[in-house]
């Protein structure tokens, strides 16, 4: 109790996500005229092949910006030359893996999937398309010129073990399904805080009640007191958190409802998801991620979703497309309720415009 003691403060500073502003990005217009002067040069004998995207990829750098993966999607849809199947194959498996970290996207190429997971083929297939069209993976530690966080201002210390398993936090039709279905599970449930004193002590514990039946449902869940119980479910019987992230496999994850991990030193946020502990055993655990956010469910139905604050700056403001919650949840199969919008979080930047033809979110609209 003494060491959960000495990091209440810990836990305090990541109590919610305030509205954070981060400068206007740039959107590597100059870098795509690069990648369109190789396409001119490679298509003079009247064919993009395969060899020749390869190339294309190869002149946008270790990085594809949006608008160089833009130019290149370009590039094999266009109609004034010949574009033989294989190249657009080629495409969308380099797009799929562009940007990965090493060791998921070899992850990803060996496994399909990550942390031992499945992946369906409708989601690789959206998963591709909208990689090609600019959705991007990004790395969650990512700095700007400041050193503040481009994408968040929280840790992302958490490994994959215990209850922030890759298999415990998925969301999946089998996984809310499963839970609906399980009408005699058992289980601590959070139903408040009390003050305890232990060997001179003083601090707060979460309170439970043993409950039974499982819901399918994802609801919000903070508090800043001791739990006991990193398993426990939260106040409305839930396994999940609404904090939530999507993982460059498309796979859909949310955060355990006690928010903590077996450590307990932080209350877990959503870059948590990306597992990039700071442990080296855990190195080639730590993934990119193409959504955080907040989702909710009831009886394993989504019922909200919403961008979390500055992914969704960079999306309003041209930096990136995002990859389309909704797109991807109906790619997994999951159902959602009658007229689901997707809402940006913490920015007065207008709604995120959805391309249904190419599953992602671009510029928002007032």
């Amino acid at each position: 109790m003494l060491r959960f003691a000495c990091l209440a403060s810990l836990l305090v500073a990541c109590a919610a996500d305030p509205a954070e502003s981060v400068d206007d990005p740039t959107d590597g217009k100059a870098d795509a005229a690069t990648v369109n002067q190789k396409v001119a040069q490679l298509t003079q004998d009247g064919e993009l092949s395969a060899a020749d995207v390869d190339a294309l990829f190869t002149a946008a750098g270790n990085t594809v910006n949006k608008s160089e993966m833009l130019a290149i999607r370009d590039a094999v849809e266009a109609t004034t030359y010949t574009v033989p199947a294989a190249a657009l194959a080629r495409a969308l498996d380099r797009a799929t893996y562009a940007n990965l970290l090493p060791a998921e996207a070899r992850e990803l190429k060996d496994a399909g999937g990550y942390g031992g997971n499945r992946v369906p083929a409708t989601v690789r297939e959206l998963l591709a398309k909208a990689r090609l069209s600019g959705a991007a993976a990004f790395d969650v530690r990512e700095t700007d010129s400041t050193g503040e966080g481009v994408w968040n201002p929280y840790p992302t210390t958490t490994p994959p073990t215990e209850n922030m398993t890759f298999k415990h936090t998925l969301i999946s039709p089998d996984t809310l399904a499963a839970d609906v279905a399980n009408t005699t599970v058992e289980y601590n449930a959070i139903v408040g805080v009390e003050t305890v004193t232990e060997m001179g002590e003083t601090y707060e514990r979460v309170k439970y009640a043993r409950h039974r039946g499982g819901t399918g449902n994802i609801a919000a869940q903070y508090d800043e007191a001791y739990h006991p119980d990193i398993f426990a479910r939260g106040s409305v019987n839930q396994i999940w958190a609404s904090n939530c992230a999507f993982l460059s496999d498309g796979t859909i994850h949310c955060l355990p409802a006690a928010r903590r991990s077996e450590a307990q030193d932080l209350i877990l946020t959503n870059p948590h998801l990306s597992r990039c502990s700071e442990d080296p055993a855990f190195a080639d655990d730590c993934h990119t991620l193409m959504y955080m956010g907040h989702i909710t469910a009831s009886g394993g139905v989504i019922t909200s979703v919403e961008i979390s604050g500055r992914l969704s700056k960079e999306i309003a403001r041209g930096r990136i497309n995002g990859i389309d919650p909704l797109a991807l949840f109906e790619a997994w199969g999951l159902r959602t309720s009658p007229g689901l919008t997707i809402t940006f979080g913490n920015t007065s930047d207008g709604r995120p415009v959805r391309n249904t033809q190419r599953g992602t979110l671009e510029r928002a609209t007032p």
